[in-house]
């Protein structure tokens, strides 16, 4: 009964650590995005495209909170 059993989940073993390896090291080797999550060196139709989506997506957005407050204020007045 005094015998102490080891979890595996709670003891760290060298043995037992993946290496992580990822794989944007630098924005030189291509394998990372930039900001709004275009590669370096992207035609020029995927960026317009990309842009495109997040300013709908905003406007989609905007419109969807400022429906709700006209929504809440009809209904509480």
């Amino acid at each position: 009964m005094s015998e102490k059993i080891p979890l595996p989940v709670l003891n760290n073993h060298p043995r037992n650590q993946t290496k992580k390896t990822v794989s944007c090291n630098s924005c030189g080797t291509r394998g990372c995005r930039g900001g709004f999550g275009i590669k370096q060196g992207s035609e020029k139709e995927e960026v317009f495209r990309l842009i495109f989506l997040y300013v709908a997506m905003g406007i989609i957005m905007f419109v969807v909170a400022y429906g709700i407050m006209r929504l809440l204020s009809y209904i509480s007045g």
